[in-house]
């Protein structure tokens, strides 16, 4: 049982955590996003309704993962991921951020709520540091990870190969700890 206090209510959506019977719709919304939008890692090809029935399947049975959706009539239009990367101890302390949403809920505070969401979890769960990496011109991302207070921590050039175009990923982190040096 995570801390975040889910399901909730979200203007005229529901925020809550994903369940196994999503999968298709989950599944759907990925698909949607990767064929008209490629700021995400997978192309709409590489999304397949089994994968994402696998993918939410080991999420739920770890509790260092919270994977969050957001409905609007039934239907998923938003996703959210925390997880911490790894399981050795010196690294245990690291949580990274990602997230979705359809682009007609785009500009709607969806984003910046999930975003909220996210760092609340991984802090009441105990993460020291949280990390998040978006495309250098995802601007909309950019002023959701600043706004909430994370530091641009530096560019990995020519990251993402997007058809031949290779673009850079900006890195951010925000620290919980004093020994922030």
């Amino acid at each position: 049982m995570h801390n975040v206090t889910l399901p909730m209510a979200f203007n005229d959506y529901i925020i809550r955590e994903i369940t196994i019977d999503d999968s298709t719709s989950a599944y759907k919304m990925r698909k949607n996003i990767a064929s008209c939008c490629d700021t995400i890692l997978a192309t709409s090809d590489e999304i397949s309704l089994e994968g994402m029935k696998l993918w939410i399947d080991s999420w739920l049975r770890n509790d260092k993962r919270l994977f969050v959706v957001v409905e609007d009539n039934k239907n998923i239009v938003g996703q959210l991921w925390v997880w911490f990367s790894d399981s050795k101890a010196k690294l245990a302390h690291v949580a990274e951020i990602g997230l979705e949403v359809l682009s007609t809920y785009q500009r709607k505070g969806i984003g910046s709520k999930l975003f909220e969401i996210g760092v609340e979890w991984a802090r009441q769960v105990g993460a020291i540091r949280i990390q998040v990496q978006t495309l250098e011109r995802n601007e909309p991302m950019r002023r959701i990870i600043e706004k909430n207070g994370f530091e641009y921590e530096g560019t990995k050039h020519c990251y993402v190969n997007n058809n031949g175009n290779f673009e850079n990923m900006v890195c951010y982190a925000r620290l919980f700890c004093k020994n922030d040096d």
